[in-house]
């Protein structure tokens, strides 16, 4: 029987096997055996960035109003599919609708899965433990990404497509766990097509209106997307890095494992560090985690260096079940999904935005100074972040009591 309290429990295992990425660690030898150049490579991340911009909010607005778990499990169709794609494909136009397969399976997951556990849990009178549970599936989530990397460094040295194979294995699991769930709160009907269209931009535009309007949400979505478009700066800074300082191939897949068990593990402890500081506190934080690696990287080119990137893992382990938390207590139960959808697709415009320009650095002027260019645009943006939360008035501090309940 689909429960809640079921929903709740399977939620971890949905969350490991939802996404496993066993082709991290050779990837981009992969792309390399069949073909692809560094520029194909670039654009095949672009297209996956654009598609994803374009279909964040819509795929947001299906969760609201189709329902979460029609979301989740349509969303984990699709991922299983671009996936087995990417095990078949063998150039860059099979990848590259792999790519957008992916993209639309994952901008249906994207923000679903967290309003589904948050509205289980609010039915069991338990929405109080949203963020503990957040950063324990999170954890958990991570862990499974750095076992996969363990295991993908292993494969790759006999398969590379067998490591794309064993990638897709997570994903097609992952589906009749998500058949297993609750469906959550029930979404807003609408009669017919033209009036569920009519519907679609309503929600759209009362979520950016709310947006606008509540400034300390706003400045949350403006903090999450530096820190998800910065991630992106330096995700594809590992490989190279890692090569600029003598790391030999066959440890990749073990520092990468590494990042995600530190990641993991920084996940954990999200309820230990909302105790020991402030709001305030919390967020300087996770800006000094997440600004210093790439400094340190640029000054210190040795052997050991590429540990300054557990820095960098520990925001990503923290960044999302706080700024989750945060998002969903002050935004109305109708536009959950919408609003952290609005994040996401906030992230992937800044990396649209500022990603050419880290890599146009990079190419003219070597890694280390796109590392230290990434390490000060970073400590400027923070700089300006923690000015503007200074200055949002304390009455969008306080959660009203209906907000769960009822539009704005």
């Amino acid at each position: 029987m689909r429960t809640p309290a079921l929903t709740v429990r399977l939620f971890p295992l949905f969350a490991a096997l939802s996404f496993t990425p066993v082709m991290v660690p050779g990837i981009v030898m992969f792309w390399q055996d069949n073909g692809l150049d560094t520029f194909e490579v670039f654009v095949l991340q672009a297209v996956f960035a654009v598609a994803v911009v374009v279909l964040e909010v819509p795929t947001g607005m299906v969760a609201d109003r189709v329902g979460k778990r029609t979301s989740l499990l349509l969303g984990q169709v699709v991922v299983a599919l671009g996936s087995v794609l990417y095990a078949l494909g063998t150039g860059f136009w099979s990848f590259l609708g792999a790519e957008v397969t992916l993209a639309i399976g994952m901008t249906l997951l994207s923000g679903a899965d967290a309003a589904l556990l948050y509205d289980c849990l609010r039915q069991l009178g338990r929405e109080s433990d949203f963020a503990a549970i957040e950063s324990r599936t999170h954890s958990l989530r991570l862990a499974s990404f750095a076992l996969a990397n363990v295991l993908g460094g292993f494969i790759i040295m006999h398969s590379l497509r067998g490591a794309m194979w064993a990638s897709a294995v997570g994903p097609i699991l992952a589906v009749p766990v998500v058949a297993c769930f609750a469906p959550g709160r029930a979404p807003q009907q609408t009669r017919g097509f033209a009036e569920g269209f009519r519907a679609y931009g309503e929600l759209t535009t009362a979520s950016l209106t709310f947006v606008r309007k509540h400034r300390l949400v706003r400045w949350f979505l403006l903090f999450q997307a530096v820190v998800s478009g910065s991630a992106t700066w330096l995700l594809w800074s590992y490989q190279p890095y890692m090569t600029l300082v003598g790391i030999p191939t066959w440890a990749y897949g073990v520092l990468f494992a590494v990042y995600n068990l530190v990641a993991a593990a920084s996940s954990r402890a999200t309820p230990w560090l909302l105790r020991r500081f402030s709001d305030g506190g919390v967020f300087l934080v996770l800006g000094a985690l997440q600004a210093l690696p790439p400094l340190l990287m640029a000054a210190f080119r040795l052997p050991f260096s590429p540990l300054f990137v557990l820095g960098h893992q520990a925001v990503r382990g923290l960044s999302r079940p706080i700024i989750s938390s945060r998002v969903l207590a002050y935004t109305y139960a109708d536009k959950r999904a919408t609003v952290l959808s609005l994040g996401s697709l906030a992230g992937r415009l800044f990396f649209a935005f500022t990603g050419p320009v880290v890599g146009w650095v990079g190419a003219r002027h070597g890694l280390p100074t796109a590392l230290a260019g990434q390490g000060v645009a970073l400590l400027g943006i923070f700089a300006i972040l923690a000015w503007e939360y200074r200055r949002i008035p304390p009455k969008y501090r306080t959660v009203k009591p209906h907000v769960s309940d009822e539009a704005a």
